[in-house]
């Protein structure tokens, strides 16, 4: 029985410790894309952010833990559903007037994210609601200030809108923008659309068509011009190019006869050159020849009067061996010699009164006469 009563006490205790840690013990668990701030009891809210992990509060009844999404986030002014995507009221399109007082609905996209050293001082101002107390006065001043400056017409599309976009994101996206001295960082600003009054819009669509039709004639004028500008250009190419070709063709034909002619005047030098050459040549061979026989006519002239004088002395020396001693008798004997070769075949042919002692007589006279000696009496035959 008093096992039981134990086990029954001890249950009853057990039961106690479990209830009692559940309200004294608290686990938080911060996400990856999440900061935490942390409230207590005794000291308030915490200056430094809770990182992303898992904290365990004890005792958990005396802390608590806010967490914030820091990741990008949209929020939209606009009449579209916003329950897809985006944060905002529906039907908030947001109305301003254009410089004209025209009626200008705008319809705007932003992307923000919280700072992270802000965290704690917008966990004291603003809580969670960023966007209603914060992002949307902000985002309605800029985009008023920015718009009204502006004619609708200047700002419903074209570069007027593309101008007025950018200088709104950079209102608010500087760094010394509003918006991120109180912790908010925008990344993107988009204007989704901007409505006219439809009478208006018709306007300035039919202003635009004329403009479009201005800018159409001015094309086509321009392309009109540049159509002709390029015939214009093709033609003074054209034509410089046959000037260009003439120049050259007159040139060449110029050089061309300067060649010939200067080629024509090479020939007549080399021509003349070797004619002149050819009678020097022919000069030259004519004096060499010239020379030739006058030295051939001297030497034979030279060799006769050698060979005279060879015959000469020779005869005066013959003829000498004729007037020595004894020699009268040897001539005599040497005429006799030639005068019966030279009678021994005329015997027949003699005239009727002339005979060979006739003859003889007389020829051997003569040779005594040149002799100096006396003839012997002719015998009869």
């Amino acid at each position: 029985m008093k096992q039981i009563i134990s086990l029954i006490v001890a249950g009853l205790v057990l039961v106690c410790l479990v209830v009692a840690s559940i309200f004294i013990v608290d686990i938080s668990t911060v996400e990856g894309n999440e900061l935490g701030v942390k409230e207590t009891w005794d000291g308030g809210v915490i200056p430094e952010p809770l990182q992303p992990k898992t904290y365990v509060l004890f005792p958990g009844f005396t802390q608590k833990v806010f967490k914030y999404d820091m990741s990008s986030q949209v929020f939209v002014m606009n009449d579209q559903a916003n329950d897809t995507y985006g944060e905002g009221r529906r039907r908030d399109s947001y109305l301003v007037q254009s410089s004209e007082g025209q009626d200008m609905r705008i319809s705007l996209n932003i992307r923000w994210r919280r700072d992270p050293d802000f965290v704690v001082d917008m966990h004291k101002t603003v809580r969670g609601n960023v966007e209603e107390k914060i992002l949307r006065p902000e985002l309605m001043r800029v985009v008023k200030d920015q718009a009204t400056t502006r004619t609708a017409l200047n700002a419903y599309s074209g570069e007027g809108l593309v101008k007025l976009q950018s200088d709104i994101s950079t209102a608010l996206m500087s760094a010394d923008a509003e918006l991120r001295k109180r912790g908010v960082i925008v990344e993107n600003f988009v204007i989704e659309h901007i409505g006219l009054d439809p009478a208006y819009v018709e306007q300035i669509k039919a202003r635009q068509v004329a403009v479009q039709e201005r800018l159409r004639a001015i094309e086509e004028t321009r392309a009109a011009e540049a159509r002709a500008d390029r015939a214009k250009a093709e033609a003074q190419a054209a034509y410089e190019k046959a000037v260009v070709d003439a120049k050259r063709d007159k040139e060449v034909g110029i050089l061309s006869a300067q060649k010939l002619a200067e080629q024509q005047v090479l020939d007549a030098e080399a021509a003349a050159k070797r004619v002149e050459f050819a009678a020097e040549a022919d000069k030259n061979r004519n004096v060499l020849a010239a020379q030739g026989e006058q030295e051939a006519a001297l030497l034979r002239a030279q060799a006769i009067e050698a060979l005279g004088k060879a015959e000469a002395e020779a005869t005066r020396l013959k003829l000498s061996a004729y007037s020595a001693e004894g020699s009268e008798a040897f001539v005599r004997i040497e005429v006799s010699k030639s005068m019966a070769e030279a009678f021994k075949n005329i015997d027949g042919y003699l005239p009727q009164d002339m005979t060979v002692n006739l003859l003889s007589d007389s020829f051997l006279r003569a040779v005594e006469a040149v002799v100096g000696g006396k003839a012997a009496a002719p015998t009869a035959k």
